[in-house]
């Protein structure tokens, strides 16, 4: 069926040139805005005194022009929490708060990747209470305060302290607070959903990190398949020539299942290609893989399990296998390969990154080091599913966001929109999925106000081969002010301009989006929403 789009009675016909088409400049909205008619008085940056709260440092406070003009607050909560935030000249009554990404370690705001300073929100970021590379844990070795405030309060009380200041500065109460990130910010979102529901009126979660323990279990699955041998972390086990052969194996098999071969699976669960069936017993050549490649690519998209046959998470889906920001980047790799930074938009704070074959390695060996064992010499040698889920308890307890019970959030008019690519290397697609399942065999009548959106062909948070730009900033607050919850949202394929170059509805879950059997496949009326077979 054709679906209702935020703003627009149907989908929208014609091309889609770069500057041709006004709803695709609407839809982004990432570059300035006017004030929002709210009635926000533009303040002189930074001429208000802000007041004094318990526990907060105010470090600096500065005039700040560019992107727009604005007062940026620098400090620090609990003398260890540092946080930014930024009051726009035009406010448009509104605050939003950024997540973070990895293990933190320095001030960020992924709300900003939504252009939210320029159109019109006061907006924060935070550092989550330690300072460090986004791939370095070591922070947290026997330091349960550092985890607690990793874990959930950091994020608690800096939105606390950011709208007491924003009450202040603007001299008038914010009419709506939001949350947005993804993968590290992604889990804070639901962890606020859910631990802090009076935070935030509205949530958007991407590619949530919502179990940390679970992900230690299938790091470590990953990395023992890649690298049995932790003194020789050169090359993976599959190296970019095997990917290859099961990326285009798999392509050939199901590439067309959604109606249109492009390179792109609009659910990769349709796709039911053996990886035995590349294993020859020649050795590896590009036209089949050795026995040790097979099973090591069956660590990546097998579940984790115990010996009992117990799930301690979820396998990744096909995609991403070729992709410089796919597979190579997280999951194998090789210090020969492998470069520090692991997700654009997430810098490293000037912290030296430790030395790492791949992002996961370091995300599952920190994870186990020093959140969960707090043992400097463990290794992924050691490890044993039998006992980890005991093993793990605790940690769990303070940095997991799995439960599925939403009802004090909801009780608020909370709305909570989630999405993540179907081309996800961090973070497993089908965890996310789960998740959402979770939560409406919890209590059905939460689908009112809970959305999930898997986005075909796109990487850890955006990139890859599908269009990945939805401006979810802008969908949560529609989806808030109007009350309508969408059925659908356009992604966009952006230019080297980031100005838009075609785009694709993406379908609110469980449905699938689908080639019509003809027209432009880079128009969004070319394609329909139905239901998964």
């Amino acid at each position: 069926m054709k679906m209702a789009l935020h703003g627009q009675d149907k989908v929208p016909t014609g091309p889609l040139g770069p500057r041709r088409s006004g709803w695709l400049l609407a839809a982004i909205s990432v570059a300035g805005v006017a004030a929002w008619g709210q009635g926000a008085s533009a303040q002189a940056a930074c001429t208000v005194d802000l007041p004094v709260l318990p526990d907060v440092t105010i470090s600096q406070v500065s005039a700040e022009t560019a992107p727009v003009p604005h007062c940026k607050v620098d400090g620090v909560i609990g003398g260890k929490i540092h946080f930014e935030l930024l009051l726009p000249d035009d406010w448009n009554g509104k605050f939003v708060m950024g997540g973070g990404g990895g293990f933190v370690g320095s001030v960020l705001n992924s709300a900003l990747l939504f252009g939210a300073l320029q159109s019109g929100y006061a907006s924060v970021g935070t550092d989550t209470g330690h300072q460090g590379h986004p791939l370095d844990a070591s922070w947290a070795l026997d330091d349960l305060e550092a985890l607690v405030n990793f874990g959930h309060l950091a994020v608690h009380r800096t939105a606390v302290t950011a709208k007491a200041l924003i009450n202040a500065y603007y001299q008038r109460q914010i009419s709506r607070s939001y949350f947005t990130g993804c993968s590290r910010g992604g889990g804070q979102a639901i962890m606020s959903a859910s631990r802090y529901p009076e935070d935030f009126d509205s949530i958007v979660a991407g590619a949530p990190a919502i179990d940390w323990t679970g992900m230690g279990a299938l790091a470590t699955q990953v990395n023992r398949a890649m690298y049995p041998d932790p003194d020789n972390l050169s090359r993976a086990v599959v190296g970019p020539e095997a990917e290859a052969l099961l990326e285009r194996s798999y392509m050939a098999a199901c590439d067309g299942l959604d109606g249109l071969e492009d390179g792109i699976l609009s659910d990769p669960r349709q796709c039911h290609f053996d990886v035995a069936s590349l294993q020859c017993d020649a050795g590896a050549t590009n036209e089949c893989l050795s026995p040790e490649e097979v099973a090591a690519i069956r660590a990546v998209y097998d579940a984790p399990r115990d010996s009992a046959g117990i799930q301690l998470n979820y396998g990744y889906s096909f995609g991403g296998e070729t992709s410089p920001r796919g597979s190579s980047r997280w999951l194998t790799g090789g210090l020969d390969d492998f470069t520090e930074e692991f997700q654009e938009g997430i810098g490293s704070g000037g912290f030296k990154p430790p030395i790492s074959p791949s992002a996961m390695f370091s995300f599952g060996n920190g994870i186990m080091r020093d959140f969960v064992y707090h043992d400097e010499d463990w290794s992924y040698l050691d490890y044993d599913p039998d006992s980890y889920a005991k093993d793990s308890k605790v940690a769990a307890a303070t940095l997991n966001a799995k439960t599925p019970d939403l009802s004090a959030f909801r009780a608020r008019g909370g709305k909570l929109l989630i999405y993540s690519g179907w081309s996800d290397s961090a973070i497993p697609p089908l965890g996310t999925i789960g998740y959402y399942e979770d939560v409406l065999a919890h209590d059905p009548s939460a689908a009112a106000d809970v959305r999930l959106f898997m986005l075909p062909g796109v990487e850890h948070c955006s990139g890859g081969p599908g269009p990945s730009y939805v401006n979810f900033l802008t969908e949560i607050d529609t989806w808030t002010e109007t009350g309508q919850a969408p059925d659908a949202v356009i992604a966009l394929w952006l230019d080297a301009q980031h100005q838009p170059d075609g785009g694709r509805p993406v379908c609110a879950y469980p449905q699938v989006v689908r080639y019509d059997g003809s027209g432009d496949p880079r128009d969004p009326a070319s394609f329909s929403c139905g239901s998964a077979n």
